[in-house]
């Protein structure tokens, strides 16, 4: 309480100071506002995520997008603004809420994550002249026009996003993460009546006239001024702090992609909700992305809209070098493993010999593997392979 009141302060402060500018609709009424947070490098996928918005639009609608950051070049504004505003219904800019974030514990949990992320928290404050709002991370792309989510009935709620199933699936297998057990962070960190009832902020549609008036922003702000490295950074602050406030979007509106191992630990809805593979919006959550794995479930879309972009050629080249680095650090890893690496294969040589049907086949696919994994190392050692 008291740091939510200091966080009031301070933001009153810099409002009479006018240090916090906010945003006003490019258009009067009859559009979708659409939000994002983005740093520069992340910009060749950026284009990505507007291209699949551009490609979904309606021409009877117009389309305000606003981007959060404070890094991205002018240079690149430019071509993202050129490539997006092609018709009249097309607005985009570019905004800096970073002052708010002053002296904030910006802590970054995972090197997929940023800061920018965190701007999320203050949208309420910055969009003070609008009513709603989508917000959405940019690792996916809409595969419908998002004027029907803009529609979709949030029934009282100050925010509605896709319940989490990966959480729930962490939930039901009593999984650690990040040194972490996530029971325990659940119930004591988040303090969630239902630890199951615990939503991705990747997609959410905002209530900001509720938010407002419920110094929502100001509470998640003040959270920031704590000691707490959440799991999740804003995700988990916005769970937190919302709780039973929070309404739930269908599935088909945030479609994470999980294997297929996972999906035996995730709740009955999401399964059945996989099986109909109805997506309004794709998203490839956690670490394994489209650009950099373009054999990931559904990655052609992204890569269908990805040739339409000026980012194209940055793109491929970005994901052979990533690729080239991670190959590079692996065979070096191999080398200074190589004799862990004889015993592993030996192991499963033996128990490939030893059993029958999927086991042998499962042994002696991991025989074959580490196999590879010796030669690599004897390459980098300078052994001489027989």
């Amino acid at each position: 309480r008291i740091r939510r009141l200091k966080t009031e302060e301070r933001l009153k402060t810099m409002q009479q100071d006018n240090n916090i500018e906010t945003l006003t609709p490019v258009w009067n009424d009859n559009y979708v506002a659409i939000a994002a947070n983005s740093s520069n490098e992340y910009v060749p996928y950026l284009s990505v995520y507007l291209e699949s918005i551009k490609a979904n639009a309606s021409k009877d609608t117009n389309y305000d997008v606003i981007i959060l950051e404070q890094s991205i070049t002018d240079e690149n504004k430019k071509i993202l603004k050129e490539t997006f505003e092609t018709e009249e219904n097309l607005s985009l800019r570019f905004f800096n809420p970073s002052k708010i974030f002053e002296n904030s514990n910006l802590y970054v949990s995972h090197d997929y994550l940023c800061q920018e992320s965190y701007f999320r928290l203050c949208a309420p404050i910055i969009f003070s002249n609008y009513d709603k709002l989508i917000f959405t991370d940019v690792d996916l792309i809409f595969n419908e026009n998002p004027h029907q989510l803009f529609q979709f009935d949030m029934q009282n709620a100050f925010i509605c996003s896709v319940l989490e199933p990966i959480w729930s699936m962490w939930i039901n297998r009593n999984d650690t993460r990040g040194g972490r057990q996530i029971r325990k962070y659940t119930k004591e960190i988040l303090k969630l009546d239902n630890p199951h009832r615990y939503f991705n902020t990747g997609v959410m549609l905002m209530d900001l006239q509720k938010l407002r008036t419920n110094k929502i922003a100001e509470e998640c702000l003040a959270r920031l001024s704590t000691k707490t490295n959440y799991l999740f950074q804003d995700q988990d602050i916005l769970n937190e702090v919302l709780g039973k406030n929070m309404g739930v979007l269908p599935f088909e509106w945030n479609g994470e992609l999980l294997g297929a191992k996972d999906l035996d630990y995730a709740n009955k809805e999401f399964r059945e909700y996989c099986n109909i593979n109805a997506r309004k919006i794709i998203h490839w959550v956690g670490p394994f992305k489209p650009w950099k794995m373009p054999s990931r479930e559904l990655a052609y879309k992204w890569w269908e809209l990805a040739r339409q972009t000026p980012f194209y050629e940055q793109i491929l080249n970005k994901m052979i070098n990533s690729n080239s680095k991670t190959q590079s650090i692996d065979n070096i890893n191999y080398a200074f493993e190589y004799r862990t690496n004889i015993l592993k294969y030996w192991k499963y040589k033996i128990l490939a010999k030893l059993l029958i049907g999927k086991k042998k086949e499962h042994y002696t696919t991991k025989k074959n593997i580490w196999k590879q994994k010796i030669r690599i190392g004897e390459k980098i050692r300078g052994i001489k392979q027989g």
